[in-house]
């Protein structure tokens, strides 16, 4: 997570603490897309961690441990692959927390990988329907997180 990323995050959750829990408010903070998106991923695994009764982790703080490696990334063989044009093979699990959150926010996680590997890897070079379906799953992801967390900060 980006130092950015961090520090909105920490506004937002000063933002809720001092405001109290009074009813609904608008978050003081306003994040951009990307931190929008990353900011729902990090609460949907911290969640999922949670509820398996491990501590999710933290920039500078202590290694994750395997069990909780294994219950972020996934385990076992990468069920997603694509190899890209200059031979070299990207993979992703199905299983794991990460998996479960991107499942939650962009609905379909086999065309995400897709889309987001080829867009994230060949840029402009990304065939025109993976850059069509990385804009449209990742406009779905954005109201997906955003609905998430204005739902997650009212609760608090």
């Amino acid at each position: 997570m980006s130092r950015r990323t961090r520090r909105a995050l920490a506004a937002l959750c000063l933002a809720a603490w001092v405001t109290g829990c009074g009813g609904p408010r608008e978050p003081a903070v306003s994040l951009s897309p990307d931190d929008t998106l990353k900011a729902a991923q990090v609460l949907l695994t911290d969640r999922c961690l949670t509820r398996q009764g491990l501590t999710p982790p933290r920039p500078g703080g202590p290694p994750a441990s395997t069990a909780v490696d294994h219950a972020l990334f996934g385990t076992g063989r990468a069920e997603l692959t694509l190899e890209l044009p200059s031979g070299h093979v990207v993979g992703q699990h199905t299983d794991g927390c990460l998996a479960a959150a991107e499942r939650r926010l962009y609905g379909d996680q086999r065309r995400w990988f897709r889309a987001v590997t080829l867009v994230n890897n060949l840029k402009s070079r990304a065939p025109r329907e993976e850059r069509a379906a990385y804009r449209e799953l990742r406009a779905h992801g954005l109201t997906e997180a955003r609905a998430l967390l204005s739902a997650s900060y009212n609760h608090h």
